[in-house]
């Protein structure tokens, strides 16, 4: 298992949103390499092996910046740039992956969540 944590993702990634295309597309990227790095430093020197065909299991807990009540659809796309990200680091294509949801963990100042790769 490869533990990933990462910042609370940023609003425009929300599909709620409407910003510019140039703003969404550095949100996007700055997600991608957050992640990229994370999963990088969370895998160490580790060679991860995959046979191209089985499926990878994402645990996604999420600790929100405070108590309001959120949208699991919402927060589960604002993600997809970052699962690009880990894809990305581990060298997988990310059609394997299979997210199990998001879990709603405690309320963490600034929020952040945290993804399980399970190989």
């Amino acid at each position: 298992m490869i533990r990933v944590e990462l910042a609370w993702p940023n609003k425009v990634l929300s599909p709620n949103a409407r910003p510019h295309f140039m703003v969404l597309s550095n949100a996007k990227k700055a997600a991608k390499e957050e992640a990229n790095w994370a999963t990088r430093i969370g895998r160490g020197h580790r060679k991860i092996e995959h046979d191209g065909v089985s499926d990878i299991i994402l645990r996604q807990i999420a600790h929100p910046p405070d108590k309001r009540d959120r949208d699991r659809d919402n927060l589960d796309h604002a993600l997809k740039a970052a699962r690009d990200g880990i894809a990305m680091a581990l060298g997988i294509n990310d059609k394997h992956f299979r997210p199990t949801g998001i879990e709603w963990g405690e309320v963490v100042r600034g929020g952040k969540v945290v993804i399980e790769v399970i190989l």
